[in-house]
């Protein structure tokens, strides 16, 4: 792997380190040799494995996040669409520290790590300098003065003894939902940046006893009869969270777009949160900000790969499960991916 440059700060309580890798498809018919079964569809099977024991590797147990005997990373999908150049995919790594050589030591391993094991369905090729990086990671539009939302799951409000609670639903797709996010902004007509941000985490004590009282409150409640067609939901939901061993992350997905964002919106947000015959969902909602001064915060934080405020941590915690459906890069066949404009790498390499 050739180095990549390292964007460094210094932040209120650590110094941060920044490094991004433009991804491209492995061309067509290189892939396709790839495959250890019999057709295209074993290729997707296998390909789809890979993309979820990357996710698995950026985990960590919850004795080494209490503990902090990992490094402290971060890791974010972003879609950049740009109505002259085309449809870039880019991946971006943050490591934090107390030191700045202790940053850039830690953003160093944690991108060999991400090249080496990253899905080999793709490639890889690192932002080596300051400018490559800046058109790289799109900061050219998280500069200016764009409208930016971020898509959250629907929310499931209950009433339980305690007074109201709420439930948030979950992220789902299927293997080729996100095509459709990826040909909604390839087709937009202005500039569009999608993000979604993943940081390891936990499921706080607070934040499962806060489960268990809703999880008693609707079995013991008298006044079930308004809760009757959610019970099985909410008790697969809650199987889910409190499972034992469970690996969770912090997920925030954003959208920064020159113009209204609403189409695009509903683009993202239905294909992040797919019914399957299992699961029902809520669906999704949206969130913006209240004033301009936060909303160029936001921007901001996409920029730094900071999370954005939000009112609880329970609101945006994912599972691996979850994590694994939404965060992943559009697989491409041989005839391309109708209406998506991808920039191809023979057309980036001077510039890498």
């Amino acid at each position: 792997m050739n180095t990549p440059f390292f964007k460094i700060t210094q932040a209120l309580e650590d110094w941060q380190a920044v490094f991004a890798f433009q991804v491209f498809h492995r061309p067509a018919d290189e892939w396709m040799k790839m495959r250890w079964g019999f057709n295209a569809g074993a290729l997707l099977e296998e390909a789809l494995d890979r993309y979820k024991l990357f996710i698995e590797s950026q985990t960590i147990t919850e004795i080494e996040f209490l503990t902090g005997l990992t490094q402290n990373n971060t890791l974010v999908l972003r879609g950049i669409h740009s109505p002259e150049s085309g449809l870039k995919m880019v991946l971006l790594g943050k490591s934090c520290a107390a030191s700045k050589e202790q940053a850039q030591q830690a953003a160093q391993q944690y991108a060999r790590e991400v090249f080496s094991t990253f899905p080999h369905d793709f490639l890889l090729a690192p932002a080596k300098t300051e400018d490559t990086y800046y058109q790289v990671s799109g900061e050219h539009l998280l500069g200016r003065n764009l409208n930016v939302a971020q898509i959250q799951r629907g929310i499931l409000p209950i009433a339980t003894k305690h007074g109201p609670r709420s439930l948030m639903g979950v992220w789902q797709t299927s293997p080729r939902s996100n095509e459709q996010i990826w040909r909604a902004l390839s087709a937009m007509p202005q500039p569009a940046l999608f993000n979604i941000l993943i940081q390891p985490s936990v499921l706080y004590a607070a934040e499962k006893h806060a489960l268990l009282d809703i999880k008693n409150s609707i079995q013991n409640s008298e006044q079930n009869e308004a809760l009757a067609a959610y019970l099985p939901w909410m008790e697969n939901y809650m199987k889910r969270r409190l499972a034992i061993w469970k690996r969770f992350f912090i997920v925030q997905v954003h959208l920064v777009v020159d113009g209204s964002p609403t189409n695009l919106i509903r683009s993202i947000g239905s294909a992040l949160t797919r019914d399957s015959n299992e699961l029902a969902l809520p669906g999704y909602q949206t969130r913006l900000p209240n004033s301009a001064n936060e909303s160029r915060q936001w921007r901001e934080n996409i920029r730094s790969l900071e999370l954005t405020e939000s009112s609880l941590h329970l609101d945006d915690i994912a599972d691996l499960d979850e994590v694994f459906s939404i965060f992943r890069f559009p697989y491409r066949q041989e005839a391309g991916l109708p209406g998506a404009n991808f920039i191809e790498k023979n057309k980036e390499s001077d510039s890498m």
